[in-house]
């Protein structure tokens, strides 16, 4: 049985090495999957609480994370500062934007795809925009935890035992079935963009700016362009 994963050849900078012991990664997963469905479960409810969900679940997940040496070892490589020395980072981080903003835009302008009730509140402007708290989780706590985990965790993992393209095939579906909805399709374009921004750019840090700005645009400037 393999007993390690090593992520030396993957999405992380070459050169350097680092394992996560097959025991270490099922602890870590067991960690941060049963205690973050009972924190989804929490009842916090109301205006003065928004949000705060979110950031329990950062705080315990940052927490876990930063617990494991072997972890930490694993994931350092793939926040590489590096990447965006490269002018051609930036065009993935534009294209990881612009494309699902376009698709959009499109659905919305020939009334395809969208669910009518989605239509109908965009054309009345009666989508309201998320309030100041909801805005910090979506777009700087969820960016951090889901690109560590997705592409950095999950790819990183995949490309070791699998061909490139299944493993960011794989992903982008895992990424699309956790944020299932009406648009789903959104999340699956969006999972694939972002998968494929953190495997070219050798780094999760562009992949977070990307996921960030969009979940920007949906939480607070939708509905202005």
């Amino acid at each position: 049985m393999l007993n390690s994963l090593s992520t030396n050849e993957a999405i992380a900078v070459k050169g350097t090495t680092s394992t996560i012991k097959l025991k270490t990664l099922c602890i870590y997963l067991i960690l941060l999957a049963v205690p973050g469905y009972f924190i989804n479960k929490l009842p916090i409810q109301g205006v003065n609480y928004e949000g705060l969900k979110g950031l329990i679940w950062f705080v315990y997940f940052m927490i876990v994370t930063l617990c494991f040496r072997d972890i930490r070892a694993f994931i350092a490589p793939l926040l590489n500062v590096k990447a965006f020395k490269k002018t051609g980072t930036y065009g993935w981080i534009l294209l990881t934007f612009m494309l699902p903003y376009t698709l959009l835009h499109l659905c919305l302008y020939f009334e395809v795809l969208l669910d009518k009730y989605y239509m109908f509140y965009f054309k009345n402007h009666m989508f309201p925009a998320s309030s100041w708290r909801q805005t910090v989780d979506v777009a700087i706590l969820t960016p951090i935890t889901e690109e560590m985990v997705f592409r950095g965790m999950l790819l990183t993992i995949l490309l070791r035992f699998v061909k490139s393209y299944w493993a960011i095939g794989i992903t982008s579906i895992l990424f699309a079935l956790i944020h299932f909805s009406d648009l789903w399709m959104f999340p699956l374009m969006g999972g694939f963009l972002l998968t494929m921004t953190a495997y070219k750019t050798k780094s999760i840090l562009p992949a977070m700016v990307a996921h960030s700005l969009w979940n920007v645009y949906m939480a607070q400037l939708f509905l202005y362009f």
